[in-house]
């Protein structure tokens, strides 16, 4: 039976720490990768320093030596010491954070997962993709300060939603774009593979697989500018009926602990429109049957979640009145049916 307990308050302490740490980790990674990569140097042109800046390749001098350009080079060559060093203090401190997480018994997303949402958060912090499939429970549980139970989160891959009005930006520390593909074996896993061109998925040695899907266009054949591949070869993500909803869905941005303690930014789609989802893909005709008996599980425990745990995502005349008619009629309220049909 698919349930939560209550996480207790020392967890949550030391979760909030944590997260803590996450945050001023992620500032000062920005930092680098924003105002620290490449490098600064003095350079001789026909007797005079000059200095240059060298990144990606490219070449730009930044003026003959003078006080003006010795500042730029102090503050680059200073700036990036101390941004070394409290990336370096800041990773430590996760680490011992992580092992007293880890006495707690606080791990939680799958290593694989984890890995692939903090890759993608790293090399596009504005990527637009959502976690949609059973690993969000993970999202909602931090968010309500809660515990699923195993049967709850198994699964063996993780889905990752592309919104494909926009195509996604991944770039190396370089400013060099990356696809889904080469990204996810340099930074997850060297053994995840396609089965093939214009696949949506990649499988590792131990099964573990990584999906990426998007909402099927209307009308079909409209070209979106996140379907194609960033790169020749990558993976594409494949168009799914009725992810509209969750793409157009208010996202909620959370961090949770992975399988080994250590914090993953993850987005999903609010908890009210992900379970009314599950409960629309429990009466698709073309579903498997167990996988819709798993839906409508996972959409009775995050309405129950709702219920008992969050408040501030009502489900209320306001938000019923929001949902376009082929979700609304799923809700299992009586008072959805006394509203007048929403313009859609």
């Amino acid at each position: 039976m698919m349930n939560y307990n209550d996480l207790d308050a020392r967890t949550i302490r030391e979760r909030i720490d944590m997260f803590q740490l996450w945050d001023a980790w992620v500032i000062a990674d920005d930092l680098r990768r924003h105002s620290f990569t490449g490098s600064i140097g003095w350079e001789e042109r026909s007797g005079n320093q000059y200095l240059y800046s060298r990144k990606r390749g490219v070449v730009k001098s930044l003026g003959p030596r003078s006080q003006e350009t010795e500042k730029i080079h102090k503050a680059f060559h200073e700036g990036r010491v101390v941004n070394k060093s409290r990336l370096q203090t800041l990773t430590m401190e996760m680490e011992k954070q992580a092992a007293v997480l880890r006495a707690l018994n606080a791990q939680r997303l799958p290593t694989m997962a984890a890995r692939t949402l903090r890759a993608i958060r790293t090399h596009d912090k504005q990527a637009g993709v959502r976690v949609i499939g059973t690993n969000a429970l993970y999202g909602y549980e931090s968010l309500a300060a809660v515990l699923f139970n195993a049967e709850s989160t198994a699964t063996g891959d993780v889905d990752i939603l592309v919104d494909d009005r926009n195509q996604l930006r991944l770039l190396t520390d370089d400013k060099e774009r990356i696809g889904l593909t080469r990204l996810i074996q340099q930074k997850v896993d060297k053994t995840f593979r396609s089965r093939g061109s214009k696949d949506y998925r990649l499988t590792n040695d131990k099964g573990y697989m990584v999906e990426f899907v998007r909402p099927e266009p209307s009308p079909i054949y409209r070209v979106m500018p996140g379907a194609k591949p960033i790169e020749g070869g990558d993976i594409e993500p494949a168009p799914i009926m009725g992810l509209q909803w969750l793409v157009n869905a208010p996202a909620i941005e959370v961090v949770v602990l992975d399988a080994r303690a250590f914090p993953v930014p993850m987005k999903c789609p609010d908890p009210r429109y992900w379970a009314i989802h599950k409960l629309w893909l429990s009466t698709r005709e073309d579903r498997d049957p167990q996988k819709k008996i798993r839906d409508r599980q996972q959409a009775d425990i995050i309405l129950k979640l709702i219920s008992e745990r969050l408040p501030n995502f009502p489900i209320d005349d306001t938000f019923l009145s929001l949902l376009p008619s082929e979700l609304r009629k799923q809700v299992p309220v009586d008072r959805a049916n006394s509203l007048s049909e929403p313009k859609w």
